[in-house]
């Protein structure tokens, strides 16, 4: 019985276990994300959700987007230049996401009630109220 030819029969003096260990050299390197952190990799970014309309950003874009220039979409929760509201504002406790380029053509950005907001990542439910003296405030 024949072995199968392998793509790289027509290379010279490749042993087998190179070959083994180069099997997709096709891919480049970096693409394939590894699991788990080990030394010397990056940690996953932190993620925040607004817990008013659900859009997504990791902690660094929190800290500066929100804090700097409040909610895209919830002006109202006044964040803007206070780090304490900005948290009591946001979570990191969702459930998955929905990227949104263009919400007012999107139909899954009007089945998730999206089409009105800004463009961006937004989950589908945030687990978190708001507190109550920010809900207070909102009354008045």
């Amino acid at each position: 019985m024949n072995n199968p030819v392998s793509i790289f029969d027509d290379e010279e003096g490749l042993d087998d276990e190179r070959a083994k260990n180069n099997k997709y050299d096709f891919i480049p390197q970096g693409v394939i994300r590894k699991r788990g952190n080990s030394e010397g990799e990056k940690p996953n970014p932190k993620l925040r959700a607004c817990i008013s309309c659900r859009l997504i950003m990791s902690e660094d874009q929190v800290s500066v987007t929100f804090y700097e220039n409040g909610c895209g979409n919830c002006s109202f929760l006044q964040m803007d230049g206070d780090h304490r509201r900005t948290l009591d504002c946001t979570s990191a406790n969702f459930n998955g996401f929905i990227s949104i380029m263009d919400p007012q053509k999107s139909w899954s950005a009007r089945y998730n009630n999206l089409s009105d907001l800004i463009p961006g990542c937004y989950a589908i439910s945030v687990n978190g109220t708001l507190p109550e003296s920010i809900k207070d405030e909102l009354l008045e």
